[in-house]
């Protein structure tokens, strides 16, 4: 093996190894603005395994083993369906989200089924106690004839009234007002002499279980989930990937709280304070061995009226960005499209695809369409790198004659080589332009595939069920180094392609054999890093750039190749022979 064999291996193995920070300066990680906030550690405390969804009539969202003075219903609408316990005054113990399912089929479930009280207000009192009232039972005039696990479906505007008198004398009621074509719902809290009976004029809304796995791919999961805090003009974000396994982290921020928002990688849920702000926020995550927990708090301030009525909008929803920025509190900011870079072209192409899905509802069929649409975009930006990488192929022989006639003085035979690049218009690096070119739109639609949750479980034909996941045929029974357990045959036919388009491109024969030897080898590599970099990567993904290598072949093959050895064909008469691409020979 020469030098140069060697060189090219080690330039080969240097792109996998900086790939890691091109992505990251194509994007960039946002650090968490510099605001008033204190990062304390606490107490790592993980939720057990996740059950097995069980399977019933709808709503499949179910009531618990509960104490006898309390009471569960269900509330139905056409975007969800959730159970709400008298415990605590309304809190959110059980959620199903219609229109969307976990990977057996059945309808996902946000919260685990020993979901926490979330939505529970809590306070200190004089005696630094903090109240418990996530166990106390409120009274709901409203819900008087109806049983524990009954449904109660909303056909139209609906409000029920929890009320309690504390032990301290506070009274406090929490009202509920749901709808029935939205995911939100408002809630009123009102507190009622509560002067001389608390430590502090404040009181705490918090969400506590996050959400549920839902995805097939755990890991995926865990990490793409994130806690957000707006205060102010500035957004704190707190994320999974920046915790560390088997610890936990709560990152409190004192100051104006516009809402607080938790994710998972599809699926948010945000408290936003209507009228008046919160005056602090907590954002707690914790991840250790397969599972994860996340919530967020915010901290209310009180009068001294002895009275205080706030409102709350409150929704758990898709994390679709036309849906979150309809609610225009700036909720669509936690949408991930990628840094400063690469941002721009994820909208775009996210915008691009919803603009074809409208016209043409299958995302699968969309991804081909939009494969020629950048095709005819970006060709005259590639026709010229093209036709010079064929002129390329055709100049070979005389490069050979160079090479044979200046074997002995490389310094001349450098010199002359360029000079014969320059007269025939050939750009050695040429062919680097059109991979450049892609890079950006191949990541920013890696992006859109990992983000939107529009292309979660979009099919699109035969055994391309997940245009979000790899398409997999079958599964092995057991993991494959760097390939995992499935067999996913898009990567494979991306693979041949390129393969098909570097023997169209190269010329393995041009050189000393030992040339044309490390011209084999290098066509080999490229398909091969390829391959394993593309293994496990969004169907949609794969199958855009199986499209585009296939479009571009059609390209070389019936247009720039013709073009080129008619040009050249002409502009060199004396040419004895030039073989073309389809064996066709020319005087």
């Amino acid at each position: 093996m020469d030098k140069k064999t060697i060189f090219a291996f080690i330039l080969v193995g240097v792109v996998i190894i900086f790939m890691p920070y091109y992505q990251q300066w194509l994007n960039p990680r946002e650090e968490t603005p510099p605001v008033r906030q204190e990062t304390e550690e606490v107490q790592n405390t993980y939720p057990p395994e996740e059950p097995e969804t069980i399977v019933q009539e709808k709503p499949r969202v179910k009531t618990r083993d509960i104490p006898v003075d309390s009471k569960e219903v269900v509330i139905v609408n056409d975007k969800y369906a959730m159970v709400l316990s008298n415990l605590g005054g309304g809190t959110v113990r059980g959620y199903e989200l219609f229109g969307y399912e976990d990977p057996r089929g059945n309808p996902v479930q946000l919260l685990p089924e020993a979901a926490d009280a979330n939505l529970n207000i809590s306070y200190t009192n004089i005696y630094q106690d903090v109240s418990e009232l996530e166990t106390r039972a409120f009274d709901c005039a409203q819900l008087d004839n109806m049983e524990s696990g009954d449904t109660l479906f909303i056909k139209h505007k609906n409000t029920l009234s929890y009320t309690t008198e504390t032990e301290e004398g506070i009274r406090l009621e929490k009202r509920f007002t749901f709808y029935p074509h939205r995911y939100d719902f408002n809630l009123d809290v009102i507190f009622a002499d509560y002067l001389q009976k608390m430590a502090g004029l404040k009181y705490t809304i918090a969400w506590n279980d996050g959400f549920a796995i839902t995805e097939k791919n755990v890991s995926d999961d865990i990490m793409y989930s994130a806690v957000y805090a707006q205060m102010g003009y500035e957004l704190v974000k707190q994320e999974m990937k920046k915790v560390k396994e088997g610890e936990a982290e709560t990152v409190a921020t004192n100051g104006r709280t516009d809402w607080v928002l938790f994710k998972s990688k599809y699926f948010s849920g945000f408290i936003a304070p209507v009228d008046e702000k919160g005056i602090r926020s907590e954002l707690m995550l914790a991840k250790d061995n397969g599972s994860r927990d996340f919530g967020a708090r915010i901290d209310m301030g009180l009068s001294k009226n002895n009275y205080q009525k706030n409102r709350f909008q409150i929704g758990l929803l898709p994390a679709e960005k036309a849906l979150l920025s309809s609610y225009d509190r700036e909720l669509e900011k936690t949408m991930n499209w990628g840094g400063k870079i690469i941002k721009p072209f994820s909208i775009a192409l996210h915008w691009l695809l919803e603009f074809f899905y409208r016209l043409i509802p299958n995302y699968g069929v969309v991804i081909l369409v939009m494969s020629v649409v950048i095709k005819i975009i970006t060709y005259p930006l590639t026709h010229k790198s093209y036709s010079s990488m064929k002129r390329m192929q055709l100049v070979q022989p005389r490069i050979k004659e160079l090479q044979e006639k200046y074997k002995n003085n490389k310094q001349v035979l450098q010199q002359k080589t360029m000079e014969l690049y320059k007269e025939e218009g050939v750009n050695p690096m040429g062919g680097c332009l059109p991979m450049l070119l892609q890079l950006p739109l191949l990541y920013g639609l890696f992006i859109v595939f990992r983000t939107a949750i529009e292309f979660r479980g979009a099919p699109f034909m035969l055994w391309i069920k997940d245009l979000s996941s790899p398409d997999a045929m079958f599964g092995f029974g057991f993991n494959i180094p760097l390939l995992g357990s499935e067999f996913n045959l898009l990567p494979v036919l991306m693979t041949v392609l390129m393969v098909v388009q570097q023997k169209m491109s190269g010329n393995t024969s041009a050189g000393t054999p030992q040339q044309a030897q490390q011209q084999k080898m290098m066509m080999w590599l490229m398909p091969a890093m390829m391959f394993f970099l593309f293994y496990n990567f969004p169907s949609g993904l794969v199958l855009y750039y199986l499209t585009f290598n296939a479009l571009t072949i059609l390209q070389q093959k019936f247009i720039i190749n013709k073009q080129v050895e008619e040009s050249f064909s002409k502009s060199h008469p004396s040419n004895v022979k030039v073989k073309n691409t389809g064996g066709k020979k020319r005087s």
